[in-house]
């Protein structure tokens, strides 16, 4: 399909581009530009925003990485379960009368 742009109309995308495309109201496009091509793709929004501590968190964890102290799966799984077991020896049990 081959349009004219006109200065008063601006440039659009025909309905019957958009539905070939899959561009539906709402979608969130990006345009490319190069030398006269444009480039329109949807923008997937995303699924999950990490909050101010996740994300100084996540730096935390990623210098550390590079300095190169990082503990493995196992270790790290392993220490985990150790805050959860108690320490001490088993207390009796009492009994109703």
């Amino acid at each position: 399909m081959q349009i004219t742009v006109k200065e008063e109309s601006g440039l659009f995308v025909p309905p019957s581009v958009q539905r070939q495309a899959g561009i539906r109201s709402g979608d969130r496009l990006e345009f490319k530009v190069s030398p006269r091509t444009i480039t329109i793709t949807t923008v997937e929004p995303p699924t999950y925003k990490p909050t101010k501590a996740e994300l100084a968190a996540i730096r935390k964890g990623e210098a550390e990485i590079a300095r190169g102290e990082y503990v493995n799966a196992t270790d790290l799984l392993h220490d985990m379960d150790r805050h959860r077991r108690r320490s001490g020896t088993k207390a009796t049990r009492k009994v109703s009368r």
